[in-house]
């Protein structure tokens, strides 16, 4: 049962806006070190395989224009990495709602251009590959997208953590709350709705503040991005305790929309069919006919799905991987990079071509604008083989299972959801990147975390890492304090109580339960 608004324990310690209580020495002492060295070693990777897919056409490093620019976001990152570790998890949750805003209003100007095709801003937002995602500024861009990661996560970790009163709720809150009661009091939902009945001021609050982001990304247009706050939204939800209920029939809507996805791709391909049969029979009726280089590109502008969430270019992607051949008749279309991918992965073996010696990557048969940020982990597997690739994959696998123990040793439900969120976030990159490089998903605009080229991008990663490290030392924080037999509760988004949660730790060796259920204190 999610909590209900509680109100300040006069016997928690004040909120601070930094976390330094001990001094540096106790800084030192609770910090995380595993997670930074971990961090550390990916982002000299980055540099190098950036250095290295370039190293033909600039050999050297200054002369390059992606490597030092490379070099520069990280040291940035790095910065904003130990800065937000300092805050204390209290004063993120008390400025949740302005980090939140602020990324709704990073958000809105790519939006509005994207539904007017209109540059409203001029040049500092235009479209770029037929989608408007970047803020231009003088000397650098900015996707907001990236930024406004932290802040969603923020808020939505701190609604989901703390709950929703139903007496508290806005106006149209209550217009929508009242509706959810009235559909889960008729029989037809009353088998499923059970205990979720409790949680649905919540849920809905929730809802609303994952769709807007959701919805301004979507609209760039962005799925592939906005899917992953989706994720991150359903892990959250699922740390704050929702019932397993919740799930169990999101996944069936999910198999339907599944379904739904599938008969218009089935509908995209007899539509593909189609124009090549009339485009046969009208060539062979008139010799001065032309055709087009491919079928896709024919029905690009007219063929209008079933799915309404889907455009042609995303269809195209997924045929592309099914069907290769439908799509791409001569491998030079759609389906090109993702086969230049596969085959620098493939190229590289056991142990890799050597480094610098991608030949695929710096003869640019892997593109030249991806192979240093979509695809750089093909490019990493052709010079260092299955022994990089799998290197690779072992340390993103090290710092997600540090994340994992971070949220599962906070001190209260809410260090729980920030540390699920962000490693929610994080591992939806990984898995998403790597199996578009290795031909199991289709091709996206994510990149991969700390080793894809990008501004916004690693610095959004190094603030969610931030987090986690915040989160981690709070969390030592709080146990030491348990041992001591005070009171850790950390005010108003706090959920654990003392006793249990000091004989979880002990019967756990000093971490929560593996589900990371936490106990509502009464208040």
């Amino acid at each position: 049962m999610p909590e209900e608004s509680p109100k300040q324990n006069s016997a928690s310690p004040p909120s601070r806006f930094l976390n330094l209580e001990g001094g540096l020495s106790a800084f030192f002492a609770r910090a995380d070190w595993f997670t930074p060295l971990i961090i550390l070693m990916l982002s000299a990777w980055s540099i190098a395989a950036i250095y290295s897919a370039k190293s033909k056409h600039q050999p050297l490093f200054w002369e390059q224009e992606f490597a030092p620019r490379q070099l520069l976001f990280v040291l940035i990152g790095w910065v904003a990495y130990w800065m937000l570790s300092l805050l204390d998890p209290r004063f993120i949750a008390r400025a949740a709602w302005v980090f939140y805003a602020a990324g709704i209003a990073l958000l809105l100007p790519t939006a509005a251009c994207s539904l007017a095709h209109a540059q409203f801003f001029g040049p500092l937002v235009r479209p770029a590959s037929g989608a408007w995602r970047w803020i231009y500024l003088p000397g650098f861009s900015v996707q907001p997208a990236e930024l406004a990661k932290v802040a969603t996560l923020a808020l939505v970790a701190l609604v989901a953590a703390r709950g929703a009163s139903r007496s508290r709720l806005a106006f149209l809150e209550r217009k929508v709350v009242g509706v959810l009661d009235w559909a889960c009091a008729r029989r037809p939902l009353r088998a499923i709705s059970g205990p979720l009945i409790e949680w649905i001021p919540t849920l809905t609050r929730v809802a609303w503040v994952a769709a807007i982001p959701f919805a301004l990304i979507l609209v760039q247009p962005d799925l592939s991005t906005a899917l992953t706050y989706a994720a991150m939204t359903f892990a959250v939800l699922f740390v704050a305790g929702v019932p397993l209920r919740f799930f169990s029939t999101l996944a069936a809507v999910a198999a339907l929309l599944g379904g739904w996805v599938v008969a218009d791709i089935l509908h995209y391909e007899h539509a593909l069919d189609r124009y090549e049969r009339e485009t046969a029979a009208a060539v062979a009726e008139d010799a001065g006919t032309s055709r087009a280089a491919d079928a896709a590109e024919g029905i690009r502008k007219s063929h209008s799905g079933i799915f309404p969430f889907l455009r042609n270019y995303q269809r195209e992607r997924i045929v592309s991987l099914v069907n290769p051949l439908k799509i791409d008749r001569h491998g030079g279309g759609k389906s090109y990079q993702s086969q230049q991918a596969r085959m620098a992965v493939a190229r590289g073996g056991f142990s890799g071509q050597g480094y610098e010696k991608g030949s695929l990557v710096r003869d640019e048969w892997v593109p030249r604008g991806a192979a240093h940020n979509d695809f750089i982990f093909s490019c990493i597997a052709e010079e260092s083989g299955f022994i990089g690739g799998t290197t690779l994959m072992g340390l993103f696998g090290l710092l997600f299972g540090l994340a994992l123990r971070t949220a599962a040793g906070a001190g209260d439900k809410f260090g729980a959801c920030l540390a699920t969120g962000a490693a929610t976030f994080f591992a939806t990159h990984v898995i998403i990147n790597v199996g578009m490089n290795i031909g199991l998903l289709p091709v996206t605009g994510l990149s991969l975390p700390f080793m894809s080229y990008g501004g916004s991008f690693i610095l959004g990663c190094f603030l969610l890492f931030g987090i986690l490290q915040s989160v981690h030392r709070a969390g030592r924080l709080a146990a030491a304090a348990e041992d001591a037999g005070a009171d850790p509760s950390p005010g108003p988004v706090s959920v654990a109580q003392t006793a249990p949660a000091a004989r979880r730790r002990r019967r756990h060796g000093g971490t929560a339960p593996a589900n990371l259920r936490f106990s509502a204190r009464a208040n």
